[in-house]
């Protein structure tokens, strides 16, 4: 294989200004597809295809004829106005009816017009407009917030005339959904910005002079815009979700600037004893090889997402996957045609107080090396123990959904919508479970035949303390109301049931699940739906998903480490050591996140009950991955020295003050670009933020520093059986 590089590292150097025309081209195309990409990617929550959620939501949509099934909620407060009373209700009379005139709407009710009590408080100040939209699809009704937004614009303004303390906030399931799709890009757009100058320093201290810092930098960008731009393609022939960007951002700079670290550093070294061309094509050689293993490894991890239930998980595989296969191809095209052409100008424009610390950084890596291999036992226990203390709270965490408003940033419209209708609504009506029950005599629903069976079903459950409210077509004030929850055949009634206030989340599956179990008399069969139902199947296809996901990248991993370096004990010892990174940074996240501990650092407003299943498969499959290419990188040199002279322990302190220089750069560079997706306003970000960050961080010192070398020490020439 080394050969077949060297031969395609010449064939680049001395083409090097075919290759980056090529490049520069990829990057415009890149630009104009990373614009385009949010609008043909995905937002919001995907469903379980076949299961009973879904067979329940697609039965409302098809056979029932409810515009407010999914509705905007148009949340009003006015501290100065009351409802029942002008110009405050001739105020919601005229704005129901500019909504009822867009296209995208399919009908809007209003208290002013309906004088039904559950859309205003006790004291008349807060109340609600629901508004229907015709279309059931994400991005139909994604398209219809921003439209109903804008069209509520005027109103809001004329409203602040009347009463300049109110506030008109669009709130409801679509509209949350898209507030956190805006703010997932925005905070990507965010975190990029934010890491961009501190990477940099960091390269110009790693380096130390401009050029060949400014090359890494320029890798990372190149990468992530290209993919960006092959995500926009992928976007229009398959379904993909908008964090697909995101992941994009958060692993296109911190690869693409670690491959480019260790090839800058490679031709450097090389470019003292050696011509130009002969550099560049041996840097390809030996590094890009192990970049390519490494390249390998994080793609392969990532890609075990397409395990998962869920199409926002499996578009978090497939765009780290992608960035990383473009981040090896600018590695190996792109930043040897840059180095042939820049040859001797990469040690220009020198940085004095960085490029004396160079020698000095390998100085300290072997000390600290040469310690460790004289007591391994005490180093490996000392390292271990640190890892354990640091993931100890993932023994106390509590996986699952949850309900707290906290979980939207306050700033955000939907968030100011949620707060105004907790004045009108239990604090779970959002959590309705949707009974749909269906005859199976073929006779309609409220046939007389049926009345008593009903009647008992109904009363069952309204004697359930655990119930706030039924609303069913016995219910019903009107025949108008009443068509709402009955199929369009009049076969089929829905009855929509919403928990108690004081129910935790949890309790409120338990609920779905009883009610399940339910069946009234006679000829007549239930489906049982809702948010609840969904939850629960979510949280089950998840767990269910767990072994084939982690399974996957385990056992692919140690076929590749196998294939690389022909040993049975490296690639046990590099997953062992990658999976006490990933404990580490799940148990920074549980600290912060569940348990509050300095929940102020990140800024989030309050801990949460629970951390979000998705939360632990993204943060093991993106970290899996990425401290693959510290373990590759350290590994393959100290095989090359090892090679040399056969002398293990001494290979292993050279291995380490060769490379430890470039992976603690990389490692501060990782942990910048995740740190500033933990400033991110979304909490899901932050979480996988903070998570990555923090496994980054042990990564690259205890563990590539301390534990490994010890463990290395510890096996001795065992490290290499079988070999070639």
């Amino acid at each position: 294989m080394a050969s077949r590089f060297l031969d395609f590292g010449f064939l680049v150097g001395r083409n090097p200004r075919r290759v980056l025309a090529v490049w520069v081209l990829a990057v415009a195309f890149g630009a104009w597809g990373a614009a385009l990409f949010p609008t043909v990617s995905l937002g919001g929550t995907s469903g379980l295809s076949g299961s009973a959620s879904m067979r329940v939501d697609d039965a409302l949509h098809t056979e029932f004829h409810n515009p407010f099934l999914d509705p905007l909620v148009v949340a009003v407060s006015t501290p100065r106005l009351d409802v029942d009373r002008a110009p405050l209700a001739d105020w919601e009379r005229a704005a129901a009816a500019a909504l009822k005139k867009l296209p995208e709407v399919s009908g809007v009710s209003d208290y002013a017009a309906s004088r039904d009590p559950g859309l205003r408080s006790a004291d008349g100040r807060q109340s609600m407009l629901l508004v229907g939209l015709e279309a059931t699809d994400v991005a139909g009704q994604q398209n219809a917030v921003a439209r109903v937004r804008a069209a509520l614009a005027p109103w809001r303004a004329k409203l602040t005339v009347l009463d300049p303390t109110a506030v008109v906030a669009v709130t409801g399931g679509p509209a949350a959904d898209y507030d956190i799709n805006t703010g997932s890009a925005q905070g990507g757009d965010r975190a990029e910005k934010r890491a961009l100058p501190l990477t940099l320093v960091i390269l110009l201290l790693a380096f130390g002079t401009a050029v060949s810092a400014a090359l890494p930098f320029l890798m990372g960008l190149a990468s992530t815009m290209v993919a960006l731009g092959a995500a926009f393609l992928l976007a229009r022939l398959m379904p993909v979700s908008n964090l697909l960007g995101n992941v994009v951002t958060m692993i296109g700079l911190a690869v693409g600037i670690d491959y480019s670290l260790l090839m800058v550093k490679d031709f450097r070294e090389r470019l003292k004893s050696s011509a130009v061309d002969v550099a560049v094509a041996e840097t390809v050689a030996e590094a890009g090889t192990t970049i390519c293993w490494s390249g390998s490894t994080v793609a392969i991890g990532l890609l075990g997402l397409l395990f998962s239930p869920i199409l926002e998980t499996r578009s978090v595989g497939i765009g780290g996957a992608l960035v990383v296969v473009v981040a090896v191809l600018a590695a190996l095209t792109l930043l040897p045609a840059c180095l042939a052409l820049l040859g001797e100008k990469v040690e220009r424009w020198p940085i004095g107080f960085a490029a004396g610390k160079r020698t000095d950084r390998a100085t300290v890596w072997r000390r600290l090396a040469a310690w460790t291999v004289r007591r391994p036992f005490r180093s490996l226990a000392l390292g271990g123990g640190a890892v354990l203390v640091l993931a100890l709270p993932v023994v106390g965490a509590q996986s699952g959904f949850t309900n707290e408003p906290w979980f939207l940033p306050k700033a955000m419209e939907s968030r100011v919508g949620t707060e105004i209708v907790g004045h009108i609504q239990s604090a779970n009506a959002a959590l309705d479970v949707r009974i749909v029950v269906r005859t199976t005599d073929g006779k309609p629903l409220l046939a007389r035949a049926h009345a008593a069976a009903l009647a008992a079903y109904s009363a069952q459950l309204a004697g359930d303390h655990r119930i706030a409210s039924i609303v069913s077509p016995l219910s019903a004030p009107n025949d108008a109301a009443r068509a709402l929850y009955l199929s369009r055949d009049g076969r089929a009634g829905l009855f929509d049931v919403t928990p108690a206030a004081s129910l935790s989340v949890p309790r409120i599956q338990a609920l779905a699940r009883d009610l399940a179990k339910l069946r009234p008399a006679g000829p007549l069969e239930t489906a049982v739906g809702g948010a609840p139902v969904y939850y629960s199947e979510f949280s089950d296809y998840m767990w269910k998903s767990f072994p084939k996901v982690f399974g996957f990248g385990i056992l692919a991993t140690l076929v590749l480490l196998f294939a690389a370096f022909r040993s049975f004990l490296l690639p046990i010892k590099a997953v062992i050591a990658n999976l006490l990174a990933i404990l580490a940074g799940y148990g920074a996240v549980v600290a912060v996140f569940q348990f509050g501990w300095c929940a102020g650092l990140v800024g989030l407003e309050r801990p949460f009950s629970s951390i979000a299943l998705e939360v632990p498969m993204m943060i093991f499959c993106l970290s899996f991955g990425l401290s693959m290419d510290y373990e590759l990188f350290l590994l393959f040199r100290i095989r090359r020295e090892y090679a040399a002279h056969g002398d293990n322990d001494r290979a292993t302190v050279d291995g380490l003050a060769a490379v430890a220089p470039v992976i603690t750069g990389a490692g501060l560079i990782m942990a910048v670009v995740f740190g500033a997706f933990a400033a991110a306003a979304l909490p899901a970000l932050k979480m996988i933020g903070v998570g990555l960050c923090v496994a980054v961080l042990v990564d690259a010192s205890l563990i590539r520093g301390v534990i490994v070398p010890a463990f290395m020490s510890i096996a001795g020439r065992w490290n290499w059986y079988p070999g070639l």
